[in-house]
């Protein structure tokens, strides 16, 4: 199920993004003002803020318990406080009080586009897929969260899952299939920093992801489950794209009771750019580059490092 979309405001984005190529970078060099930890109820008082939750509860305004356990359809993310993470790879992270479908953070606008329902967790109720706009002058930082239904109404997935930004990757599409949400994304590569803003990457790639309860009661993670498993976040860009074998596990989240995703087969890795918000916060963990044993399938999942 499909909720109305919004037409103005996507000829705003590429319009937008026209105009910042060539521009300076919209990741900010440091914390932006107003960042707030990534776990926020709404209504409450913002506590300090840390890189270590990934889930955040923010019920919406009007939503009640019956509200909550019927799932998502009927709920107005756009009178919703929410969690935005400006450039996606840094822990720190922005309240956004939406009303009306819109907020504008210290200067800066926040805009509610396309909302998706389906059933992102198994159980049964449509949880949601959503996409919030940051426009900060002419930087556009276009994401996708995920938000989950839970007897305590909807929480945050306060980790993108796509991302379309200027001189970037570009998300093509997101849509609801039978497996859960299909993104289909254009990535710059090893090499690609120096294509032309108009110009989108060569790492065409197209996943479907869900969403598991992983490290702590409450906290949701995106993963992958098509057309192999792994973490459904945003990957980093591959370092190495030789890689070298791995038979090891390998987990859609940095939890053992998250899914394994090798099946016990060997896969080959390779490094990532470091990204800090997977970095403090998961110091037993590393987050790799993962691709089958011919070279295929490149995707992303999560290692234990042995103490």
């Amino acid at each position: 199920m499909t909720l109305p979309a919004r037409t103005a405001a996507a000829t705003l984005i590429v319009a937008s993004l026209l105009a910042a190529c060539g521009g300076e970078p919209e990741v900010p060099a440091e914390s932006p003002e107003g960042a707030v930890d990534a776990e926020v109820s709404a209504g409450g008082a913002a506590p300090e803020d840390t890189a270590d939750d990934v889930a955040v509860s923010a019920p919406a305004s009007d939503a009640s318990d019956d509200d909550a356990l019927a799932g998502l359809a009927d709920v107005d993310l756009g009178e919703t406080v929410w969690i935005f993470r400006p450039g996606a790879n840094l822990p720190e992270s922005v309240q956004v009080p939406l009303s009306g479908g819109s907020a504008q953070v210290d200067g800066v606008s926040y805009t509610l586009g396309e909302v998706l329902t389906l059933d992102l967790s198994g159980d049964g109720v449509e949880d949601a897929a959503a996409q919030l706009t940051r426009l900060d002058g002419n930087a556009v930082d276009d994401q996708w969260y995920l938000w989950i239904a839970t007897d305590d109404g909807p929480v945050q997935v306060t980790l993108p899952v796509a991302r379309t930004a200027g001189c970037g990757t570009v998300t093509e599409s997101v849509t609801v299939v039978d497996e859960g949400l299909q993104i289909h994304e254009y990535r710059r590569g090893p090499g690609e920093d120096g294509l032309a803003c108009s110009e989108r990457g060569s790492d065409e790639r197209t996943r479907v992801i869900a969403a598991v309860e992983a490290r702590n009661a409450g906290e949701w993670w995106p993963v992958q489950v098509a057309p192999e498993g792994g973490f459904g976040g945003l990957c980093p860009t591959a370092t190495d794209l030789d890689g070298f074998p791995h038979d090891g596990a390998l987990y859609a989240a940095p939890d053992t009771s998250a899914p394994e995703i090798t099946g016990g087969e060997p896969v080959g890795v390779a490094s990532v750019e470091a990204w800090p918000v997977y970095g403090e916060p998961f110091g037993a963990w590393l987050l790799l580059a993962v691709m089958d044993i011919e070279g295929g399938n490149l995707r992303c999942a999560w290692s234990e490092v042995s103490g």
